[in-house]
C-alpha cells in the first residue's frame, strides 16, 4: 500500500473508475514487477509494442507513470528524454480487463502535459497504431527525422531491418517548425 506522503509526492490525478477510485501516478520502485508484466504481455500479445528488460525498466522507472488500482498497476506509460527538445512517448499499455474506459488516452493526456511541464518542444513514439496518437495531434513522420532515435536505440531493435512502425510526432511549441536539435552526426568532435 501506498503511503500517505508517497501518494502527495507522486499523485497526477484521481478518476473515479466504474469499481472505485483510480490514480495516475508517477511509477514507484514497487510499480516495475507490475510495468513489466504488463508491457511485455502486451507485446507478446498484441505485438503493437516492444518488450522491456526488467533492468531497463528499473533503470528508467522515472520515465513511468501509472494508473493504479489500489496496489494493482492496469495501465502504464512512459516519456523518454532524447535531448532538449525532444522526447518520445514509450510503453503505453493497459490491462485487457480495463481496456475501452479511456484509460490510454487519460495516460496520453497526463504524459502530454508532463512534457510541457518539462520544456519538451516535440514528442514521438513509434508504433504500429498511429491512429491512437493522431487523436492527440501527433503527426506521420519519418524515421529519418528522428536521428537521436536511430542511432542510439533503432539500430538495436529486433525489428530493425523489417520495422512495421510509425513514426509520428508532436509539436508543443506554438510556432515550433522543426527539431532544434542538432544531428547525432553534426555534434562537435574533439581532436586530440
Amino acid at each position: 500500500m501506498i503511503s500517505e506522503v508517497e501518494k502527495e509526492l507522486t499523485t497526477i490525478t484521481e478518476i473515479q473508475g466504474e469499481n472505485g477510485l483510480l490514480v495516475i501516478r508517477r511509477a514507484c520502485m514497487k510499480d516495475v514487477s507490475q510495468i513489466f508484466t504488463l508491457v511485455n504481455q502486451m507485446a507478446r500479445v498484441k505485438n503493437n509494442l516492444l518488450p522491456r528488460s526488467m533492468s531497463e525498466l528499473y533503470e528508467h522507472v522515472r520515465d513511468f507513470i501509472v494508473v493504479a488500482d489500489g496496489d494493482k498497476v492496469i495501465g502504464t506509460c512512459s516519456l523518454h528524454i532524447f535531448w532538449d527538445d525532444l522526447a518520445e512517448v514509450r510503453s503505453l499499455a493497459v490491462d485487457n480487463n480495463y481496456q475501452g474506459q479511456s484509460w490510454g488516452e487519460r495516460l496520453m493526456k497526463a504524459i502530454i502535459e508532463d512534457a510541457r511541464q518539462l520544456g519538451v518542444l516535440r514528442l514521438f513514439t513509434l508504433t504500429t497504431i498511429p491512429l491512437f496518437f493522431e487523436k492527440f495531434g501527433f503527426e506521420i513522420s519519418t524515421k529519418e527525422q528522428l536521428p537521436q532515435k536511430t542511432w542510439s536505440e533503432c539500430y538495436r531493435c529486433p525489428k530493425f531491418t523489417e520495422c512495421d512502425e510509425y513514426a509520428l510526432v508532436l509539436d508543443l511549441a506554438p510556432g515550433f517548425v522543426g527539431p532544434k536539435s542538432r544531428s547525432v552526426r553534426t555534434l562537435p568532435v574533439n581532436h586530440v
